[in-house]
Formats: C-alpha cells, structure tokens, sequence
C-alpha cells in the first residue's frame, strides 16, 4: 500500500480522537509500522500524520527493540528537568526545529496495563551523553507522537525552543542558558556553561 504523509498544518493541527477498542488501535498500529517500513525514514509516526484522525501512535527510537505502540496515550507525569532537543517531523520535511522538551515523562494508554515511563539511559545529562543515549531519544519521540494526537507539531510555539533576542544579559549563576557546538544544543545552568565555552562551545 501506497501510503502518504499529510503535510498541511490545518489538517495536522485538529485534535484527534481515542479508538473505542484495543484491537482498533492495533489495526492502526500495523498501518503506521507498515508506512514506516514503506518510507524507509523516521522513527515515530502518527494516525493523523496518514489522514487518520485517531489517537494512536508508534514510536522506534531503538534500534534493537519492537516499536513502541501508543494507544490512546496520555502523559501523566512530567520531570522538571528540561532539555533542548533538535527534531525532525515526517510531516515537514526537510527541516530540523529546537525543541524544549521533559526530560523524563510517565504515559498512559488504553494497551498498557501499567503506565510507562521514557527518559535517559545514562545519568546525569551531559553534553557527551545526550548525542547517543537512545533514552532520551525515545523520550523525545514519545513526546513528539503524543503531541500528533493533540494537534501540536513541532514548529508550534507551545514547543519549540525560541531563545531570547540578542541582547546584553547578565545571567545569574544557576539561571539557566542554552549553548551550542557543531549542531548540538544543550539547556544548563551559565555556571556550567563557562566551563564549556572553553571546549568550544557558544552561550546562544
């Protein structure tokens, strides 16, 4: 089957409905893995994302392990604990968005009987870490998905990172910044960040 992302915000920005069965959710499920493998890119995908107005998602961050199957999905809790994260979306190709997300969030859904929580691997985040840590990874795309459900992507401002307009600031030492390196974006604290600009790392 021939299968097509949808791209137009208006479409993607409805909110979509639960499915009333599990068994719902999984034919869902199936189709969104099958369009993953079809387009051969991506590692989460979303009902609305194929024209499918219905809350149910599918999340592959991990290489080695089954997809992750959202039905219905809810997220319950929240870690205080941000990051700034570059994401892609399937439904808007070609560009890369910063993003702020929870570091760590705890999900519900109608086809776990237990809740789930995503986070990081590897503790604390460190600037070395966080490139490879398949955690946070997986965090971020679980984010991501249930977003779809809710009609929020990622060039949305309820999500995506803005930083403030170059000015002079004077930060205090536990306010908060982000800095950036090859490509890479980390939100620490400006103590922190001094000891990182000289490995070559720039308070954006």
């Amino acid at each position: 089957m021939k299968y097509k992302i949808i791209k137009n915000k208006d479409y993607l920005h409805r909110s979509t409905t639960p499915v009333s069965t599990i068994e719902e959710g999984e034919v869902i499920a199936k189709q969104l893995i099958e369009a993953l493998d079809e387009i051969k890119v991506g590692i989460g995908l979303s009902a609305i994302q194929i024209g499918i107005p219905k809350s149910v998602s599918v999340v592959r961050a991990r290489k080695d392990s089954p997809p992750i199957i959202l039905i219905n999905p809810v997220i319950t809790e929240k870690s205080p604990e941000k990051v700034v994260y570059v994401e892609g979306c399937l439904s808007i190709p070609g560009k890369n968005i910063s993003t702020l997300r929870h570091q760590t969030v705890t999900v519900v859904t109608m086809n776990h009987a237990n809740p789930m929580t995503y986070g990081p691997d590897i503790k604390p985040i460190t600037q070395e870490s966080i490139s490879s840590d398949y955690g946070v990874l997986e965090a971020i795309c679980v984010q991501h998905e249930i977003d779809h459900t809710n009609g929020i992507i990622i060039s949305d401002t309820a999500v995506r990172f803005i930083p403030e307009p170059l000015r002079v600031i004077k930060h205090g030492r536990n306010d908060k910044v982000v800095v950036e390196k090859a490509g890479e974006t980390q939100y620490i604290k400006y103590k922190k960040a001094l000891e990182l600009v000289a490995d070559g790392w720039k308070i954006i």
